[in-house]
């Protein structure tokens, strides 16, 4: 029912009728917020109103110079580092935000980040940063880097059915490789270096869930992976271009019983995936 008075018209809110709050939650989880203002209906909307009039505004110059002065201290004062970074990235997670809804599609990311991070650390490694779709890492060793992609690809495989009806068909790229870099203190460590570019780039190069590693990570390793042969296998080398880098000889590596990417085996088993 609907009472009116000569200023306004005033809604009686019955016991059964949502909350505010309750319809704010329901549009963002359906992404119906342009459509709600469209329709007209902000009033359900909360209010981003500013904290202080315009006279406040901050009008001093930022000192650049301090800036510039602190980088220039932090590149020159931190030690270069070998480490093994590794690259990964859910695939598909842009389109199936837009498909089935930021929620979800945060729940997808977040699922995959955690699956990775766990795989990081029983392997020796650490996450240095979520990159929204997928995790950035280091390792101490190569070995290590690579045994912790098979643990995701491997477990991501085995558990394919059930994360499927939970948040649809999950699946990854790695890339891996060695090189210098250097350690950037803050409030979050961070790394540079052109290991890390080649890190990205690597694993941007690789198919829908195929692990690359180059040929400073398959240097390290080729004698320590006869110790894992009834686990895992490599393919052939193939020289590739990535951008920005250059051209990197790139090997597949895979947990056996999966099989590399390209081969039959590994097609027949996700002929209907």
């Amino acid at each position: 029912m609907t009472k009116h008075n000569k200023h306004h018209v005033v809604k009686e809110i019955k016991p059964n009728q949502h909350s505010q709050a309750d319809e704010i939650q329901q549009a963002l989880e359906h992404d119906s917020t342009i459509e709600m203002i469209a329709n007209g209906e902000t009033a359900i909307l909360p209010t981003l109103a500013a904290k202080r009039s315009s006279n406040q505004l901050d009008t001093t110059p930022i000192n650049f110079d301090k800036i510039i002065e602190d980088v220039a201290n932090v590149i020159a004062t931190t030690p270069d580092q070998y480490k093994c970074i590794m690259f990964t990235d859910l695939v598909g997670s842009t389109q199936y935000k837009r498909e089935m809804g930021h929620t979800k599609g945060f729940m997808r990311n977040r699922m995959f980040c955690d699956i990775c991070e766990e795989a990081i650390e029983r392997n020796h490694g650490v996450v240095v940063k979520r990159l929204g779709d997928g995790v950035m890492a280091v390792f101490e060793t190569a070995i290590d880097a690579v045994l912790a992609a098979m643990l995701m690809t491997s477990s991501l495989d085995s558990e394919r059915k059930k994360l499927k009806k939970i948040v649809g068909k999950m699946d990854c790229r790695i890339g891996i490789t060695c090189g210098y870099v250097k350690e950037i203190p803050g409030p979050s460590v961070d790394y540079i270096g052109h290991a890390m570019d080649k890190g990205a780039r690597i694993e941007g190069i690789a198919r829908t869930n195929q692990v690359l590693i180059d040929e400073i990570v398959y240097g390290l390793i080729h004698t320590k992976i006869r110790d894992y042969s009834d686990d895992i296998v490599i393919g052939p080398p193939r020289n590739l271009t990535l951008k920005g880098v250059g051209v990197s000889t790139l090997y597949e590596v895979s947990p056996k019983g999966r099989g590399l990417v390209g081969s039959i085996g590994y097609k027949a088993r996700h002929l209907f995936d």
